[in-house]
């Protein structure tokens, strides 16, 4: 989650939630842990399932928050842990 949050910090919202939608849009069926993935709007990156799961949480979390539970992800402890670190606080 600290690399999702890196890689999101310098886009605008828009484009954040842009990717939200198709992240959550492609894994409408589920996401296999243990296959590779790509998005097309963040090129030149293979995400494996749980990567992917990362960057659709944290990317709700930043431009859609109010939909964050709609996921039922339960990543909120890991969320709050990944923002910590890239913050230098743990």
């Amino acid at each position: 989650m600290v690399e999702a949050l890196h890689y999101f910090e310098k886009l605008p919202t828009d484009t954040i939630k842009t990717i939200a939608v198709k992240i959550a849009l492609q894994g409408a069926q589920g996401f296999d842990p243990l296959k590779q993935y790509t998005v097309d709007a963040i090129p030149n990156k293979t995400f494996s399932g749980f990567q992917i799961l990362s960057y659709c949480y944290v990317s709700f979390a930043l431009a859609l928050p109010d939909m964050l539970m709609e996921l039922q992800l339960p990543y909120h402890e890991e969320y709050l842990l990944a923002k910590g670190m890239k913050n230098g606080k743990n």
